[in-house]
């Protein structure tokens, strides 16, 4: 019975204890006064990119500069702030915030640099959210009328939303905020291929892909927009000698030319045009609507996904292309991300 009576006062001493406590916790803004009394609250926001194909957070190899802003229930922005370089790749990396207790839509835009292929306008305390729009940045030719042209590569450009964030008025705590990213720039690596050894004049060849998705809004939903025109940034050509399939143990020679695009977000219901031109001749060698091919391969590879988290998540498309002797496509096949896209008819 002893054993017992010593339990009920071990527990008794116990339950008053973490009374105490719990009542000291909440009621922290009643005793404010009391200098021993550690009211404070810590907020950082750590931004995380796994929205990709491997699942992976790659914010630390990938994202260069990133600047949070925060808006208030009116959509009044109340604060901002911008880091850049090495911190960012430090590990366990967050962004310290100096805010109030609140409920806050929180945004993100992310890897833009003074010398970027973007731009977002200068806010200041009380904008409007609807003035947290972002360009890409576009150069026109001597003829008007053709729409914007990108003629160099787009540097990598990250969103991140968080639509109603609580920073919460809890005492003594550290509090994490967490803002995915999604990125909006993709690269698109174009391969010829002539399988009877032809040279491919790369420098003769006008490699482009047409689409209006260079102004996105606050939300990252696409804006209306010009016509955009982006052009390689790099191309070249040369041969591949390969063993032949044959049992003369003959050599095949393979010509072939390759190009790089970069391009801004890919919307499904967008209509993004891949054009080459023979600039020699004036001749179109191909012209493909490009997401309708990339769902494809999407299809190929079944991932379980819909149609933008794809276009969303996958940022690096490879696209390879077969040539016959008069340097038209063979549109039977096209090789996209390894995956074998195959169609008997091809109209658009």
């Amino acid at each position: 019975m002893k054993t017992n009576i010593n339990f009920v006062k071990r527990y008794s001493f116990s339950l008053v204890a973490a009374l105490l406590l719990g009542s000291s916790l909440v009621s922290c803004d009643a005793i404010l006064d009391e200098k021993e009394v550690d009211c404070s609250v810590n907020y950082s926001v750590k931004f995380k990119y796994d929205y990709n194909m491997k699942y992976a957070d790659a914010f630390a190899n990938e994202v260069k500069s990133v600047t949070l802003y925060a808006f208030d229930n009116d959509g009044k922005l109340v604060y901002q702030k911008t880091e850049e370089g090495d911190v960012l790749k430090q590990e366990g990396y967050a962004m310290d915030v100096d805010m109030d207790p609140g409920n806050y839509h929180l945004i993100a835009w992310a890897g833009l640099n003074n010398d970027d292929s973007f731009s977002v306008p200068l806010v200041t305390t009380g904008a409007s959210i609807e003035d947290l729009k972002c360009r890409m940045d576009r150069v026109y030719a001597k003829s008007d009328g053709q729409g914007g042209i990108i003629n160099t590569k787009l540097t990598s450009l990250f969103h991140g939303q968080v639509e109603s964030q609580n920073f919460t008025t809890r005492a003594a705590i550290n509090q994490e905020i967490v803002v995915p990213l999604v990125k909006n720039t993709n690269t698109v690596k174009i391969i010829l291929h002539q399988m009877d050894g032809v040279r491919i004049p790369a420098e003769d060849l006008e490699f482009t892909i047409t689409d209006n998705n260079g102004y996105m809004d606050y939300d990252n939903t696409l804006l209306e927009d010009e016509q955009l025109t982006y052009y390689s940034y790099h191309h070249e050509s040369g041969n591949v000698v390969e063993p032949s399939e044959t049992k003369s143990g003959e050599f095949s020679n393979i010509s072939f030319a390759t190009a790089e695009l970069t391009v801004g977000r890919l919307v499904e219901n967008q209509n993004a045009i891949l054009s080459i031109r023979n600039k020699a001749t004036n001749e179109t060698v191909l012209r493909i609507p490009v997401i309708k091919m990339f769902l494809l391969a999407k299809l190929q590879g079944q991932y379980d996904m819909d149609d933008q988290e794809y276009l969303d998540r996958q940022d690096e498309y490879k696209m390879t292309f077969f040539l016959d002797e008069n340097m038209k496509w063979i549109d039977s096949q096209i090789i996209i991300n390894e995956w074998i896209v195959r169609f008997d008819d091809m109209s658009f």
